[in-house]
């Protein structure tokens, strides 16, 4: 059989293109590395659902909630309580570190200037040794997993004015992966099929699998992280552009390590956020757990530092940071933890992807078709305000989708 389209991935980009592709009466085939759909979402239910990848719905009027009432799922408004902690101890609301924080947060997300780096901007608005500089600059880094020294000020700017996506966060309480499984429904997904290869021509795409099987379409999307496509899985016959290699290059692909802790009560003040100078820069409490759960996020450098400890190092590291903040108790309270290392993950090799000094329009240039017959998707090649999420995978997925429909049947004297 030959496909009308290969789908490679069955991520959220992957799987908002097949039903789109399908419903137009295509014949396609989703092909999966992995042994589950939903590629950088998954959800720990050991006590509940705790996500250990994507985790939010970023705005009230993301895409990302057609999907959510369609398969009913119930969601809950993050709040926005953020405190800090200092050396060990939490700073009372009122502490002036906290107030030049802000400023210079906000400073990076609505600068219009030449480009330049986050870190040199904030450089230029604070003394070296400001605790308010360490805070803005690493609250920055956790948000897009980059390092602060590279991400770009213009763009991050840019970004934040491009989004439409509406205000607030959202936790779905039933799970992230019900989302994807949901959206999986009746399309047709083939699980642990990594693809080794993918010889093309205009109008012809044979994908060979790492197990040796071939599958023949007329076109291929391919929704693959941006980190596996450095990586050079699938490899390309012939090998892609120089331009396009040179975008995959330019584009930053950002770290998240995230460390779960489940306790048998709480033992913290209420609070949505929690800032710190410590090993684990963020903490938050997971609303949807049935036991008191702390997530620990640690985004950019820092994350592949605290990944570079065992899950059990990196617990141990927590569980200190959280003594000095809250007392001995939480030692014998805690339940145990989990350790998610997105950038040693094969078929991620990192979180999501951010926008450094000198990108260009390298997202554009990855996200344009070649030759009518390869396509691109994922939230590397969103061109607007939502790079780096759910909702922008599921855009780039729709818009590739569209293109394909756009181009319609291949000409044989193509």
């Amino acid at each position: 059989m030959i496909y009308d389209t290969l789908i490679i991935g069955a991520g959220a980009a992957g799987l908002a293109a097949a039903r789109e592709l399908q419903a137009a009466g295509q014949s396609i085939c989703v092909l999966e590395a992995r042994n589950r759909v939903g590629g950088r979402i998954v959800t720990d239910r050991t006590y509940g659902p705790v996500e250990l990848g994507a985790e939010f719905v970023h705005g009230d009027r993301a895409c990302t909630w057609e999907e959510i009432r369609a398969a009913g799922l119930r969601t809950r408004p993050w709040g926005s309580k953020r405190r800090f902690a200092r050396g060990g101890r939490l700073l009372p609301p009122d502490d002036p570190i906290i107030a030049r924080t802000y400023t210079l947060y906000e400073l990076a997300n609505t600068y219009t200037g030449p480009e330049i780096s986050v870190a040199d901007l904030l450089a230029g608005h604070a003394a070296p040794g400001d605790p308010a500089l360490g805070f803005a600059l690493r609250w920055l880094a956790n948000l897009e997993a980059a390092d602060p020294a590279h991400l770009s000020a213009t763009a991050l700017a840019r970004e934040r004015a491009d989004s439409h996506n509406g205000v607030g966060n959202f936790h779905l309480l039933d799970g992230y992966d019900c989302l994807t499984t949901h959206m999986a429904v009746g399309v047709p997904v083939r699980l642990n099929t990594p693809v080794a290869r993918l010889i093309w021509r205009p109008g012809s795409v044979v994908a060979r699998m790492a197990r040796g099987e071939v599958l023949e379409a007329r076109r291929a999307l391919i929704t693959v992280p941006a980190g596996v496509l450095r990586a050079g899985r699938p490899a390309f016959n012939p090998p892609l552009p120089a331009d396009r290699l040179a975008a995959l290059g330019a584009i930053g692909v950002g770290h998240v390590t995230k460390l779960v802790l489940w306790f048998e009560r709480r033992l913290w003040p209420e609070f949505t956020v929690l800032s710190t100078d410590g090993q684990i820069a963020t903490w938050w409490p997971v609303p949807g757990a049935r036991t008191p759960t702390l997530m620990g996020y640690v985004g950019g450098p820092a994350a592949l530092r605290l990944a570079n400890h065992s899950e059990s190092g990196a617990i141990a590291i927590g569980l200190a940071e959280l003594t000095m903040l809250f007392g001995d108790a939480v030692r014998s309270a805690c339940l145990g933890g989990r350790l998610a290392d997105w950038s040693r993950d094969p078929w991620s090799l990192g979180a999501y992807t951010y926008s450094p000094v000198g990108m260009g329009d390298a997202r554009a240039i990855l996200a344009a078709p070649l030759a009518a017959t390869l396509y691109f998707a994922g939230e590397a090649t969103v061109t607007g305000g939502h790079i780096a999420t759910v909702h922008g995978a599921i855009e780039s997925g729709r818009r590739a989708a569209a293109a394909i429909l756009a181009d319609g049947p291949i000409p044989t004297n193509f």
